[in-house]
């Protein structure tokens, strides 16, 4: 039987770029229901009553969803194919945006959300294993053409959630907005996937099973890097904005920042995974990358009125190179494109597990504490975690998971 995780059939050039486009079109949307939120958080807790606690569990719940609906998304995958999957997917990613717009309570908001965050996980754990195949010589430019698309989704959504909230008179239209760019990238893809099914050329065999790499000490090293990096970007993403709110900031200026930070975040990511496909100098770019990530997280704590904007693009060039380097070494270490497919969903039901408690906990030191001095202190202590195990992801283990 045809193995479905895969890219499907040998493309041709023009269908590598067909298909290139459409991967960067849905990825462009898997970051949008996450940072919306933080701009306009203070809106809504005016709206629908929040506690920090939920309030943190609205930016948690699609990465829970990232990370519990991984494994069941390899399975989604093999049955119907990749490109229906990741077709619904986008839908699922439109539809959980749209109804976060119409929630009038905390539990329909984050019901919305739990929709949106089950299409993000399902693209999240396909996508890799396309780029996988599709994409075998380039796995590191092709990753951070990925990695890119997600951070500039990101960063538009932070920037221009509040400006749109105001345009359109209220926070709902500012989180319902998110839809339209989904449906978008759901039109187009839907278009890519049909060629895709009438150019294969012959079936492909299934691998056996689809049990994922628990043994395997690469994708431990893996799930622990990308658990910290995963735990950082998400805290960030979801409370830099409140944070430099309740210093006196507009809701636009602080999503600004999240979206300054997001930028860097892409700039670092467009670059790093490139080089990265010489392999040779893969430690150093990754323990660089991190440390970048440690003086912006040391910044933000201890010097939070000194340049932010600077801090911001700081922590962001650290995060993204990180989260993109990460990701290539994903593929790296995959020894095809199914095994791919299952160490990204190992890293990611591990490693986002742990990273939806990140905004959560802040939301709940933030409210015992009265601020944000304590958690954003020990997300410095995160940063340090990172940058120790970043010195042991070389080249040693690549091509042995499978």
């Amino acid at each position: 039987m045809a193995d479905p995780t895969a890219a499907g059939p040998r493309l041709t050039p023009r269908g590598l770029m067909a298909l290139a486009v459409a991967l960067v079109l849905v990825a462009l949307n898997l970051r949008t229901t996450v940072a919306s939120l933080p701009p306009l958080l203070a809106a809504v807790r005016e709206d629908i009553p929040l506690t920090g606690a939920v309030a943190g569990l609205l930016t948690a719940t699609p990465v829970l969803c990232m990370a519990w609906l991984a494994p069941p998304a390899v399975r989604i995958a093999r049955r119907w194919g990749a490109p229906v999957a990741t077709l619904a997917a986008v839908v699922l990613i439109s539809v959980g945006n749209g109804l976060r717009g119409l929630s009038g309570s905390s539990a329909a908001l984050l019901l919305a959300t739990l929709v949106a965050g089950a299409g993000v996980a399902t693209a999240g754990v396909v996508v890799p294993a396309v780029v996988k195949d599709a994409f075998p010589g380039r796995a590191g430019a092709a990753t951070g053409g990925y990695a890119v698309a997600m951070m500039l989704g990101a960063a538009t959504s932070a920037t221009f959630s509040a400006p749109l909230a105001n345009a359109l008179g209220s926070w709902r239209g500012g989180l319902s907005i998110w839809a339209l760019p989904a449906a978008a990238a759901a039109v187009l893809w839907a278009v890519v996937a049909r060629r895709l099914s009438r150019g294969a050329t012959g079936p492909r065999e299934r691998p056996p099973h689809v049990a994922l790499p628990w043994r395997s000490r690469p994708a431990w090293l893996l799930v622990a890097f990308m658990s910290a990096q995963s735990a950082l970007a998400y805290a960030y993403l979801g409370w830099l904005a409140p944070a430099y709110v309740e210093r006196g900031w507009s809701g636009f200026a602080a999503g600004a920042l999240v979206g300054v930070n997001n930028l860097a975040q892409l700039g670092a990511a467009l670059v790093l995974p490139a080089l990265a496909d010489r392999i040779a100098g893969f430690r150093r770019l990754v323990v660089g990358a991190v440390s970048l990530t440690v003086v912006g997280t040391a910044w933000f704590w201890l010097l939070p009125d000194a340049a932010p904007w600077l801090a911001s693009v700081v922590l962001g060039a650290g995060l993204g190179a990180g989260f993109a380097l990460g990701l290539t070494r994903i593929v790296h270490y995959a020894a095809d494109a199914q095994a791919s497919s299952r160490l990204t969903a190992l890293v990611f039901l591990v490693s986002y597990t742990v990273a939806a408690a990140a905004p959560v906990a802040v939301g709940v030191l933030h409210d015992t504490s009265g601020g944000f001095a304590l958690p954003f202190g020990l997300l410095v202590l995160l940063s340090l975690t990172q940058w120790t195990v970043a010195g042991r992801l070389g080249p040693d283990h690549i091509g042995t998971v499978r």
